[in-house]
């Protein structure tokens, strides 16, 4: 069974760097990024996190064949720092793909400006949950150790060693449960769902928009594999143990629980690759005449000569200067 375990972590591992990877360097060779409604900005930043979270599976690997943990304590701060990016920045990153797709239908002026402070202020949100709950976690993980050993009579024993585990104190006098549940889960949930259902209503109101229906669609599916999977992990010790029941005797609800982001991850990438692609073709249908003909003026450049010297003349330039040797006077650049 550990190395069943052992082999879906290694799958999700391999989903989420060539799903991941692969997208952030498409964004790259497409130019997407230079999207000025800064949804593409918004799902490199998912790309990365979903990236960067899969970096905790090596440790994971080796904690569920040998069921402890084997590494040291700067391993163990490494290790929760991408758990904890993964329970905390996650769903934001979510909620802000929700806002920032929702003010950038049709966007004015105006309203691009908005966009622009709408996305600084989650840049600010995204740099307080760092410094109020990634650092503190991170700085707080420490190795606990645990003395095991065969018991006989007489308070005696004949095998005994010493294994440690790797905690983080300050989620469990502080960060507990409940609040994390409230952060990371109920606060981000309810903004998603508020903005699934504004969006749902612009798309009624503007027929013309299904490519959006289509990205709203792909943000629910973001939004149900990333809850789904990771509520789980808030619920009391006794509710796990209850609800993991049915799992055989080596295995028990922690390996679940430790294995469900990594899931969560393999899979949200390819709902995010198909938003990126169709918000890209709506940005580009979209795109005003004006500034495809500036944008196709670079690289086409055609200069009329006048025919006769009268104009330069008139202009202030001597005559003396030859016209180029053209029927038409003109050339291409």
């Amino acid at each position: 069974m550990e190395l069943f375990l052992s082999l879906l972590h290694l799958v999700c591992l391999t989903s989420i760097l060539c799903g991941n990877v692969s997208q952030l360097v498409l964004q790259l060779y497409t130019r997407r990024l230079r999207d000025v409604t800064h949804v593409q900005q918004f799902l490199a930043f998912f790309f990365v996190i979903n990236a960067f979270v899969s970096l905790g599976t090596p440790w994971m690997i080796v904690e569920t064949l040998v069921r402890h943990w084997t590494f040291g304590p700067s391993a163990c701060r490494a290790y929760q720092a991408t758990a904890q990016v993964g329970r905390t920045i996650l769903p934001y990153i979510i909620v802000a793909l929700y806002v920032v797709t929702s003010m950038s239908i049709n966007p004015s002026r105006k309203c691009r400006i908005r966009q622009s402070f709408t996305s600084m202020m989650f840049v600010i949100i995204f740099a307080l949950l760092v410094l109020f709950i990634i650092i503190p976690v991170i700085g707080s993980s420490t190795l606990i150790p645990q003395i095991h050993g065969n018991h006989l009579p007489g308070e005696l024993y004949s095998v005994m060693f010493e294994s440690f585990f790797c905690v983080i104190p300050f989620s469990e006098e502080v960060y507990t449960d409940g609040v994390a549940l409230f952060v990371e889960v109920i606060v981000p949930l309810i903004l998603c769902t508020i903005c699934a259902i504004r969006l749902k209503m612009t798309t009624r109101e503007m027929t013309s928009m299904m490519s959006i229906d289509s990205v709203n669609y792909y943000l629910l599916w973001i939004s149900v594999i990333h809850f789904s999977t990771s509520v789980w992990y808030y619920f009391s010790v006794e509710t796990k143990r209850w609800i993991f029941d049915f799992l055989p005797s080596p295995m028990d609800y922690r390996d679940i629980l430790c294995l469900l982001p990594y899931i969560s991850s393999s899979l949200t990438w390819y709902p995010a690759s198909d938003m990126s692609a169709l918000w890209s073709l709506h940005e580009s249908q979209n795109e005003s005449p004006e500034s495809c003909q500036s944008r196709n003026s670079s690289r086409h450049v055609r200069l009329v000569v006048p025919h006769s010297t009268s104009a330069l003349e008139d202009c202030g330039y001597n005559h003396s200067y030859h016209l180029p040797l053209s029927s038409q006077n003109t050339c291409d650049v």
